[in-house]
């Protein structure tokens, strides 16, 4: 899934200069070169039974963590930017649309900031049978 919202991403934003996989959980320095950047991430999942299947299933919310790292001047418009295109994107036939949970500063050392922001979809896991 993060592979695959990776290339959305890099096919559907312009004013990011690295869009790829996370390489480091903790803010770190030596990106300046690297930035406006965004860096995808495997989040946390959780699962709630379906009662109202006779089938045993569960809906499974599986999160992305997407850093974005920037200049602090730039920050508002590189959420917007990710947001417009992040919004609604599915990862599949068998998932729910992409959306926003929530979104917090992580660090800002000298003008570059890095922002972590949490998207969630969901997917119906049923018994095989």
């Amino acid at each position: 899934m993060i592979d695959s919202l990776i290339t959305y991403l890099q096919a559907n934003t312009e004013n990011f200069t690295t869009i790829d996989h996370a390489w480091t959980t903790e803010p770190v320095d030596e990106v300046r070169g690297l930035a406006p950047a965004l860096w995808l991430f495997p989040d946390e999942e959780d699962t709630e039974a379906d009662g109202t299947d006779y089938l045993v299933s569960n809906m499974l919310h599986k999160d992305v963590g997407i850093y974005i790292v920037c200049d602090i001047s730039e920050l508002e418009a590189r959420k917007a930017e990710l947001r417009t295109a992040a919004i609604g994107w599915r990862a599949g036939p068998s998932y729910h649309d992409l959306h926003l949970v929530r979104g917090k500063m992580l660090s800002i050392k000298g003008s570059l900031a890095w922002w972590h922001e949490t998207y969630r979809n969901a997917v119906v896991l049923r018994e095989a049978y």
